[in-house]
């Protein structure tokens, strides 16, 4: 009886762990994968206000024109588009800039609309009847894209340079950011920098585009636009 119970525990001994491995591989892959996701929210009634610097240049005219403002982005409501797909409405409003005049004292502008689609291979978003992909799942490092596949400007090549990276933007802390790329030409005749940066359960952070043409002179006009988040919620 004794000699019995030894095999039955030996046997026990080598066939669970061989039943608990075989369980695990027998769970989904895509499972326990991270595709990234939450760092597109598309919550109803959430939003992302932002300050944006846009400084136009001309040192041959000697002529700079600088514009500041708040721009809010509300995800106001969602439809079904033609082809079935989750639609965000994201309305966008502005504060303009008033020398020693507070913000909180200028009213919203009447907002105007943008629109967005988050599928399970990408992010795109129509700006001004325009769209881009602004990003592909799942999120990997390294990974390029073509952003301008939906329209008809020339090939512009979006690169991950970065993900779940803490970083302070603005003087707030986030934990996890999502860094990419959409060109960096440098020459000695241009050059051109735009960049995008994005927080997980918030959405776009920050946003660079800054071009500098020279002309073969020591002259040159161009551009910096710079889209920082300042507060968000729902």
């Amino acid at each position: 009886m004794k000699k019995s119970i030894n095999i039955l525990a030996v046997l026990l001994f080598v066939l669970l762990p061989l039943f608990y491995f075989s369980c695990k591989k027998d769970k989904p892959a895509n499972e326990s994968m991270d595709f990234g996701y939450n760092y597109i929210p598309d919550d109803v009634g959430s939003y992302i206000i932002y300050q944006v610097d846009s400084i136009s240049f001309d040192d041959i005219t000697h002529k700079r024109d600088t514009t500041r403002y708040l721009l809010k982005e509300q995800i106001a409501s969602f439809f079904f588009d033609n082809v079935g797909r989750k639609t965000l409405r994201i309305e966008r409003s502005r504060k303009k800039y008033k020398k020693g005049v507070p913000y909180d004292s200028i009213p919203w502008s009447a907002p105007y609309v943008w629109i967005a689609n988050k599928t399970s291979t990408d992010f795109q978003k129509v700006e001004e009847n325009i769209r881009y992909i602004r990003l592909v799942f799942p999120l990997k490092n390294g990974v390029e894209w073509n952003g301008n596949s939906y329209n008809t400007f020339p090939e512009k090549r979006y690169k991950i340079a970065s993900l779940d990276k803490k970083e302070v933007i603005n003087l707030i802390v986030f934990d996890s950011v999502l860094f990419v790329t959409q060109i960096e030409k440098v020459d000695f005749i241009q050059y051109r920098y735009e960049i995008e940066k994005y927080g997980r359960n918030i959405g776009l952070l920050y946003k660079e585009r800054d071009s500098v043409y020279h002309g073969g002179t020591p002259d040159s006009i161009g551009y910096t636009f710079v889209q920082k988040i300042v507060s968000y919620g729902k």
